[in-house]
């Protein structure tokens, strides 16, 4: 009889910590990034603006704007994480950058056939806990990655793109 108690408690034990590593696991927030608190460059300017098509077709999404000064050689500018997304920093012009961030429907292929299904790329989320006026800046300096908070991020106006008469006027 002690010998099934033993091995009854033996076996919760174990159930119960795989119960609690898999929850740990699942957890995801800022403290498993370190942020850098003296990159490789200085931040001049960021902020964001939606913008909106003139069409329904065409869309609308976020724009973010990061003007940097005193970029170190050997750095690289790589992602945006902004308000549950992620998006490629663009260089446009000497060291200013936009992220472009769509609010575009995904195609989600339903399917009987399970290996058609298997084409769908699920979405991408960032993996930060932000504010809304927060944003995450990825960075590869020195082939390391890093990563930079950017706070208080002004929201500008937002433009909307005049819809355009295919026949141009005619």
């Amino acid at each position: 009889m002690k010998r099934l108690q033993l091995v009854s408690g033996v076996i919760g034990m174990v159930f119960l910590s795989v119960l609690f590593f898999n929850c740990a696991g699942l957890k995801k927030d800022n403290s498993e990034y370190a942020f850098a608190q003296n990159p490789p460059f200085s931040i001049e300017e960021v902020y964001s603006q939606k913008w909106m098509a003139g069409v329904e077709e065409g869309g609308s999404g976020i724009q973010m704007y990061i003007t940097i000064k005193n970029l170190e050689p050997e750095t690289l500018i790589n992602k945006i994480y902004f308000r549950n997304k992620i998006a490629s920093a663009e260089e446009k012009r000497n060291n200013n950058f936009v992220g472009y961030f769509t609010n575009k429907q995904l195609e989600i292929i339903m399917d009987s056939d399970v290996t058609n299904e298997a084409n769908n790329t699920p979405p991408q989320k960032s993996p930060f806990q932000l504010d809304e006026n927060e944003a995450v800046l990825s960075y590869i300096y020195k082939g390391v990655e890093y990563y930079f908070k950017l706070s208080n991020i002004e929201e500008k106006e937002v433009i909307a793109y005049p819809s355009s008469n295919p026949n141009n006027g005619n």
